[in-house]
């Protein structure tokens, strides 16, 4: 088997919300892949992602998702006066793991987000 590309799929219910989110808020680009199917391409720079409509509740409880950004404090920053809520543990929102910075949040749809600044 050749792998030519891997793509992340997120399931959303509220399709109008998602895309409103994905844009407004996160900066992506959506290309209609399926108007009728409720299928998008999320792009932004080198990456894609796909948002599909689910008809269901079924939200992984893992992180679906993870952005690579240049600086995690400004991003966080930037994310956080447009409204968006990021997990906190002992009240840290960035956690260094073993180098990489990384602060996850969820989408209006429930669906967990990363941002990581990777060394």
């Amino acid at each position: 088997m050749k792998i030519n590309e891997i793509v992340a799929a997120i399931p959303v219910l509220d399709v109008n919300r998602a895309k409103e989110f994905y844009v407004k808020t996160l900066g992506f680009q959506l290309e209609v892949l399926s108007e009728t199917m409720g299928m998008y391409w999320a792009k932004i720079n080198n990456g894609r992602f796909l948002l599909y409509k689910r008809n269901d509740e079924n939200k992984a409880e893992h992180t679906a998702i993870s952005f690579t950004v240049e600086s995690i404090e400004e991003a966080v920053g930037e994310l956080e006066s447009k409204g968006v809520k990021f997990f906190e543990a002992k009240g840290e929102k960035i956690f260094n793991l073993d180098g990489s910075l990384s602060a996850w949040f969820q989408d209006p749809e429930g669906n967990n987000l990363e941002i990581s600044e990777r060394p």
